[in-house]
């Protein structure tokens, strides 16, 4: 008996249909995976600035012939631009067009390099740190947004996302050992003179092959409240800079300590009257979020700090260049990326407070090793002390971001990244001040001591907190 024969319907596709839409599929997957790298690429730029120049700053005071205080304003004049205009700097993002915003701060970036290379003093240098802190807050919410829209499908999202932050990484992980050869081999400008080219490459990428994009429903933008959370952060930063210099009875430093608390007052006034506050009080119910920020808070604090002191220290005290310098320390920046991979994805939230708990405790060992390690004037321990930190971010990082994503609502997860973001900057910015003004305060090696001890103490109390709320 003849077996029935089948034949293609005519709701069958073509054979040159199908090849048609896998051609298509290839080619906006690979439209996807050159906006993905373009991104990538521009933050990356970012990053390596950022953890470089720590390196380079006792360079920076023998050319200027400035004390700790003035070096210290080279690093927080970025940190604090950045910090203080990160979530007004996406809300505008939102309304402008995130590539243009995209554009805008990357060439921002690069032109404010181009100012920081050829800079005749430590003032103009500032300003123009300051410039590029601006470019870097209008770039990092404008390039997240992008991936959103280059990215529909979850799963993809979350792998380019991924990408992004590993870029992150491998950013903070190269740029001190980079910092040291540059500065080692063709001095501290050349930091900045590297920015100049790949930032233009940066610019004509993304012009050609990123597309524009808006938010169908921007958020507003409370001005009033970014405007005293800023100066408040300014005031406070400025206070304890100054006392490193002036000593804590100078009327310049209790006005700026006093005008920090009268501008974060009126914050909390105007946060609590406004419709569309900075930080809304729907996220800070979450207790898990809540704590989350300040683990990012401490960790940005004694991480940043403890570099700042370290890389000076060790070229100050121990006699070491930049390239030494450089070397010692790629414990500290090469082992997160490394400890986050080897935990894989136990960022659930099963893990959460482990992960968090063990790597705050971990990073109060590693700052009291560092202290002991002051303390003798050996050098030994150092890397060692370094590594442990480098682990305790490898394990803390993961497992904090994923826990302000995942106890904000999926709407506002963008407010919630933000938010930590900032946060993270805040840290940054007071660490460096208040640990390099302890360092400049107390004579000889006792203060770079006191300043790690203050960090391992931090450490401890945030180990603390999070066993105590985490669940």
């Amino acid at each position: 008996m003849n077996q029935p024969r089948f034949r293609l319907t005519m709701n069958t596709p073509d054979i040159s249909e199908i090849r048609e839409s896998h051609a298509s599929d290839r080619f906006y997957a690979r439209a996807r995976k050159r906006v993905l790298f373009i991104i990538c690429f521009g933050f990356f730029l970012v990053l390596l600035d950022t953890t470089a120049l720590n390196i380079a700053t006792p360079a920076l005071g023998k050319e200027f012939g400035d004390g700790i205080s003035d070096l210290q304003w080279v690093v927080n004049s970025y940190t604090l631009v950045f910090a203080g205009l990160l979530l007004a700097a996406g809300a505008v993002g939102d309304r402008t067009g995130v590539k243009r915003s995209y554009q805008v701060g990357l060439a921002l970036f690069t032109l404010a390099s181009l100012f920081s290379a050829v800079s005749p003093s430590l003032l103009l240098l500032i300003l123009a740190r300051a410039f590029q802190g601006l470019g870097a807050a209008i770039m990092l919410p404008a390039s997240l947004a992008l991936l959103s829209h280059a990215f529909p499908d979850p799963a993809e999202r979350s792998q380019a996302v991924t990408t992004w932050a590993n870029t992150a990484s491998l950013g903070f992980a190269v740029g001190p050992l980079l910092g040291g050869v540059l500065t080692t081999a063709l001095g501290w400008r050349s930091i900045f003179w590297i920015n100049v080219p790949v930032g233009i490459v940066a610019l004509y990428l993304s012009h050609r092959h990123i597309a524009e994009a808006k938010s169908d429903r921007p958020r507003r933008i409370d001005w009033g409240g970014q405007l005293t959370i800023g100066l408040a952060l300014l005031a406070m930063t400025y206070g304890l800079i100054e006392v490193g210099r002036r000593g804590w009875n100078n009327a310049i430093v209790l006005t700026s300590f006093t005008g920090a608390a009268v501008c974060l007052a009126a914050f909390f006034v105007l946060e609590r009257r406004s419709d569309h506050p900075v930080l809304p009080d729907f996220l800070f119910s979450q207790v898990t979020f809540s704590t989350c920020l300040a683990v990012g808070f401490v960790l940005n604090f004694s991480m940043y700090g403890i570099l700042f002191v370290e890389s000076v220290f060790l070229q100050h005290a121990q006699g070491m260049d930049a390239l030494a310098t450089g070397l010692t320390i790629t414990p500290f920046t090469v082992l997160p990326t490394i400890t986050s991979r080897l935990l894989g994805r136990r960022n659930g939230a099963s893990y959460l407070r482990p992960r968090i708990v063990v790597g705050l405790a971990l990073a109060a060992i590693g700052s009291a090793i560092l202290a002991v390690a002051a303390f003798d004037a050996i050098l030994w321990p150092v890397p060692a002390g370094l590594g442990i930190l480098g682990i305790s971010m490898g394990s803390i990082m993961p497992a904090m971001t994923a826990g302000v994503l995942t106890s904000s609502p999926p709407e506002n997860s963008g407010l919630a990244s933000g938010l930590l973001n900032s946060t993270r900057q805040v840290g940054g910015t007071i660490g460096v001040a208040l640990l390099g003004t302890i360092m400049q305060t107390l004579p000889s090696a006792w203060g770079v001591i006191c300043a790690l001890i203050v960090a391992s103490l931090v450490f401890l109390c945030a180990a603390e907190l999070s066993r105590r709320t985490l669940r």
